[in-house]
């Protein structure tokens, strides 16, 4: 790729601020450092006190702002940038699957997967009590039912309850072990309404597969005999984070509207209120538009009051518009039918309902977050969007649409002129079985031609946010940055006119996302009176060839000031 190169002239950006005697400062020099200030992006030192930047700019410029005694660290060059951020990481649960058995989304065959769970069943480390729960099951497995049916309800597993839970977060599967243990029997799917049918896999005969989907799921978790604390589930989410990087997150799911309690914001709160929380946090609560929206909203106020602790805010709610595009769950909605049925999929709210509900939210400065993926949940989230801009005009909250699959060519530009933002996998868009196999065959070819137009996005305007979706995938932002660029895939490149460039990404994973929280005027890039929170890279990201950037490991990971992470030798 063409190199960036650094100016030779930045003019300092800088406030200034006291510097108390106990307040030594620390100043990072002969560095490159990746600023994501727009107006300066580029600097080769940096200082910071206590737990905020003092000055960026070239190395005389800051001197000039230092007093009294500190340290001096010579960066060699060194790439530094700021703390990463995600858009849209449901963290608590990806924190989860990493204290229990986790194949980590691997593309695995069917015996490689009966060789992982009796490994993890001789060694207990997948047992939530008696039951075998597997996370991470990439979702090519469950065009292979038959198969898995055949290894996981015989031998070894015959007598075994199992759950392979699938890595979208929308799906699993479960043996007949566990499906007598749920109580996931052909009565049970008699009982369910028609609309309800879609969650539940069956046979010929009406009886249940074990594949569940969206709410489906309940049944089969709630006969899970033991689950790990969210204490632990945290700790070992900012664990992983640290070594990627990441300094904050905005998590969509850390409750429900429907309650004024959350375990999700227990744990959050316990972990600040104990001084072990190094992240930055901002929450959405999931609500119900097709319920009144008052209740939910003063609930809202009552929750963010009870767990606003430091570094943890809530700011908004999260609205499910659909499920998921892959065959066989095929729950997002889209506009035409999927092949050969005439289902298409399931639109979550009532189209006036939820432009009632985000205008009452909006009015009230609450943030509307949209899990979006079929081209009708888009375009029908952007006309409750529209209502509510035509009610309230523009009140300057990043109101924000997430996942983004399909996307019209008429919303992309509907999407920059509401100023709604986007928070996309952009991991996701490339050419694998993912986006080919389990897609293309099953929707019509006027619609997968428009799968994460992210170019088209940007160039109307829309801002992008970088995010995962952890522990859907892998949270690792350089991953991300790289198949944002090329779309390269196992199976080719997923539509070369989509790709961003890689300054694109830096900017959707720091500055870009930290909008989506509502918190740039205190993080997401490197400015004089924000937080020190900083990374440094083993490689310069804007200097080296694109395949070297998904392989770029984190040296160091600085928040607030405090080095929370350092690879072993640096």
């Amino acid at each position: 790729m063409k190199k960036i190169l650094l100016p030779l002239v930045i003019v300092l950006l800088f406030v200034q601020m006291p510097m108390a005697g106990h307040c030594q400062w620390k100043l990072y020099h002969n560095a490159k450092i990746f600023t994501a200030n727009k107006a300066k992006p580029f600097a080769s030192a940096i200082a910071i006190a206590g737990n905020k930047i003092i000055a960026v700019g070239t190395e005389a410029e800051v001197r000039r702002q230092l007093r009294g005694p500190g340290t001096s660290i010579d960066c060699k060059g060194g790439f530094m940038m700021p703390g990463l951020l995600d858009a849209h990481m449901h963290a608590l649960s990806g924190g989860n699957n990493l204290l229990f058995a986790n194949v980590e989304d691997q593309d695995l065959t069917i015996d490689q997967l009966v060789t992982y769970a009796e490994k993890c069943y001789l060694n207990k480390e997948g047992m939530s009590g008696d039951v075998l729960v597997i996370y991470g099951i990439n979702i090519t497995t469950w065009s292979q039912l038959d198969a898995v049916a055949s290894k996981f309800n015989s031998g070894a597993f015959k007598e075994i309850p199992l759950v392979l839970s699938g890595s979208d977060g929308h799906t699993s599967w479960a043996n007949r072990a566990m499906m007598g243990r749920a109580g996931l029997n052909k009565t049970f799917l008699s009982r369910q309404p028609a609309d309800k049918q879609i969650y539940y896999g069956k046979d010929a005969a009406g009886n249940p597969t074990g594949f569940v989907s969206e709410e489906g799921q309940n049944i089969i978790e709630a006969a899970i005999p033991v689950k790990p604390g969210l204490k632990a589930a945290g700790r070992k989410a900012m664990e992983y984070s640290a070594r990627l990087g990441i300094t904050g997150w905005l998590d969509p799911s850390a409750g429900k509207t429907s309650s004024e309690s959350s375990h999700h914001l227990e744990a959050y709160r316990w972990l600040s209120n104990n001084g072990l929380l190094n992240v930055h946090i901002a929450t959405t609560l999931v609500a119900d538009p097709n319920q009144p929206a008052q209740p939910q909203l003063n609930r809202l106020a009552l929750i963010q009051k009870k767990y606003s602790a430091r570094n943890l805010s809530v700011i908004g709610v999260k609205i499910f518009a659909d499920g998921v595009l892959e065959h066989p769950t095929q729950t997002a909605a889209i506009s035409l039918p999927y092949t050969g049925t005439t289902s298409k999929g399931v639109l979550l709210f009532e189209p006036p309902a939820f432009a009632r509900f985000a205008t009452l939210a909006d009015k009230a400065n609450w943030l509307v977050h949209v899990h979006a993926i079929g081209d009708r949940a888009v375009t029908e989230s952007l006309n409750g969007f529209a209502a509510m801009r035509k009610a309230n005009g523009h009140s300057g909250i990043p109101h924000t649409i997430t996942h983004l699959q399909l996307v019209q060519p008429a919303d992309v530009i509907r999407m920059g002129s509401l100023k709604i933002m986007a928070a996309v996998q952009l991991l996701w868009a490339f050419g694998d079985a993912t986006t080919i196999d389990i897609v293309q065959p099953y929707i019509h070819p006027s619609l997968y031609q428009w799968q994460y137009p992210a170019r088209s996005m940007k160039n109307a305007g829309v801002m992008i946010a970088g995010a995962s979706d952890w522990p859907v995938s892998s949270a690792n932002p350089f991953q991300a940055m790289y198949r944002a660029v090329t779309r390269k895939g196992p199976k080719g490149v997923l539509d070369s006119s989509q790709t961003l460039s890689l300054e694109d990404m830096l900017y959707a994973y720091t500055l870009h996302a930290a909008k989506a929280m509502r918190a740039d005027t205190m993080i997401g890039s490197l400015e004089a009176g924000k937080y020190a929170d900083m990374i440094r890279v083993d490689k310069n990201l804007l200097e080296i060839p694109i395949e070297e950037v998904e392989k770029a490991i984190v040296l160091e990971t600085i928040f607030e000031g405090k080095v929370i992470y350092r690879k072993a030798g640096n």
